[in-house]
């Protein structure tokens, strides 16, 4: 454990014009010292440095009152670490300057928050971490970070799992708040060295061409008119490749129909992207534009989560037995593109802004139709 040290000391280094210098706590912590304001100010022949007390009889009840400010200050810097200390924590500054902050991380959230706000994400990678913190939410409502344990993963991932919800990323999000806490010394070690989770075996689902012609000939009743919109929504991915993120950003001025291009920058990567149009993907992107200035967005704002469960219904009218997710419409994109067009790698990783061509592999030559029908007429003999 850490060997620590709180005194009240007077700042001989600033000094007022009336030579008033401030009081401060000095922490030290193996050998290294920090201070930390006290808001009160003293004369330096006020000031009783051995006993850590002002000593000035000018006005004797402000005097006590300004001892009992700062020594109660000390105190409860003291205790604040001894209870740290008990819960396995190690006194650092981070955790010192924690309590100077004001915020309470013995609560889970304020902690996550905290975390949270000192990652630099982009907007695609924030919008998983704030369906975490929502899925704990309702998980427990109060969670206090003592609380998150071995016990408390293993229980949340049963949470997550009968939800569906997808708990790899979910894990991967959590592990990674908990490291940040580990290294800002606000719990001892993270439950993840004993809680290990796996990567989901990667399914390549991709709709054929027959199943999208299908899902676009739906014709919904009046009670179901919503799912007009989620349908356009997967047939934009199915036409253009785009991300899910991407597609919720969609603004009416990144459509050029004059020169048929769509040009956005990408949410995950941050990166331009620049992408010819179809005569589907036209049709349909002109038929939510008109009427819409340019900075309005395209399509309404729906989550992921909504419209993955919402798809399930879809596909099941359009009686598809397939797991179809908003992905599933960008794999659709590169996989038909790949397999029934017979456009290059290299092609297809530039419409889907990949940067590494290895990255976009996963979403080609996965058709199994294609691959028998490639080795339909193989083989070693040859006739003459």
């Amino acid at each position: 454990m850490s060997n620590y040290s709180i005194k009240i000391v007077r700042r001989t280094d600033k000094v007022l014009k009336n030579g008033d210098s401030p009081l401060v706590l000095r922490v030290t912590i193996n050998s290294k010292a920090k201070r930390y304001g006290l808001n009160v100010k003293v004369n330096p022949k006020d000031w009783d440095a051995k006993n850590e007390k002002i000593i000035g009889n000018s006005n004797p009840s402000l005097t006590k009152a300004l001892n009992n400010k700062i020594n109660k200050q000390k105190i409860d810097l003291f205790s604040f670490c001894y209870k740290k200390e008990t819960s396995g924590v190690e006194i650092s500054f981070s955790v010192i300057d924690s309590y100077f902050e004001g915020i309470n991380y013995e609560n889970f959230y304020d902690l996550f928050d905290y975390i949270l706000s000192e990652k630099k994400l982009s907007e695609n990678t924030k919008y998983r971490y704030d369906l975490l913190r929502e899925y704990l939410k309702e998980f427990k409502s109060n969670i206090a970070t003592s609380d998150v344990n071995y016990t408390f993963i293993k229980s949340f991932d049963t949470f997550l799992n009968k939800k569906n919800a997808g708990a790899y990323n979910y894990h991967k999000c959590l592990k990674s708040i908990l490291a940040e806490a580990v290294k800002h010394d606000f719990i001892y070690k993270s439950p993840y060295l004993k809680f290990t989770f796996k990567s989901p075996e990667s399914k390549e689902v991709f709709l054929e061409p027959k199943e999208v012609v299908k899902i676009k000939k739906l014709r919904f009743s009046i009670a179901e008119k919503k799912y007009n919109i989620i349908r356009d929504i997967f047939l934009i991915y199915c036409y253009t490749g785009l991300r899910y993120s991407d597609v919720e950003n969609l603004r009416v001025q990144n459509i050029d129909f004059g020169k048929n291009i769509l040009e956005i920058k990408m949410i995950k990567t941050n990166e331009d992207l620049k992408i010819p149009l179809s005569i589907e993907a036209r049709s349909l992107l002109c038929r939510y534009s008109i009427g819409k200035k340019k900075s309005e967005y395209v399509f309404p704002k729906i989550t992921n989560q909504n419209l993955n469960r919402e798809l399930k219904k879809i596909a099941k009218l359009a009686k598809i037995d397939k797991n179809v997710t908003c992905h599933v419409g960008r794999h659709t994109f590169a996989s038909n593109l790949s397999n029934m067009r017979k456009i290059s790698l290299p092609i297809i990783s530039k419409l889907l802004g990949h940067k590494n061509i290895a990255n976009t592999s996963i979403y080609t030559n996965s058709n199994l139709n294609v691959m028998k029908e490639s080795l339909k007429d193989f083989r070693y003999e040859i006739k003459h």
